[in-house]
């Protein structure tokens, strides 16, 4: 999965200009590669004028997505877990503001204890 984020990074960066000479950076040297879990160190050097950029750069969950995307598609195994969906929940009234606000104008514990009272 790595490769294959590291794959999309460099497609991002060769679908860009040169900041330097304004040519495409198709043919750029590109070398990319993780420096922890959530970020990675790019540098690229354009072919046409020997421009260096890049920099560190935070792994995105759109960065994952689209490699989660582009590995299902090879066939490789997707490492990003399935999205959670919680259960619809109804919104708090105005009415449920009232009654917490008045069962904790009589509450004379901690806070601990209310917590406790709560959970059961």
């Amino acid at each position: 999965m790595e490769q294959v984020v590291l794959r999309v990074l460099r497609a991002e960066v060769r679908r860009r200009k040169c900041p330097g000479c304004g040519n495409s950076l198709r043919r750029a040297d590109i070398e990319a590669s993780f420096r922890n879990d959530s970020s990675i160190q790019l540098h690229f050097r354009c072919r046409f004028c020997s421009f260096e950029g890049g920099g560190e750069f935070e792994l995105t969950p759109e960065m994952c997505r689209e490699a989660a995307q582009i590995a299902g598609a090879d066939g490789e195994e997707s490492l990003l877990p399935e999205p959670v969906t919680l259960p619809e929940l109804d919104p708090i009234t105005a009415d449920d503001l009232i009654t917490v606000h008045e069962a904790l104008a009589g509450w004379s514990g901690g806070f601990s204890q209310l917590l406790e009272r709560s959970s059961v």
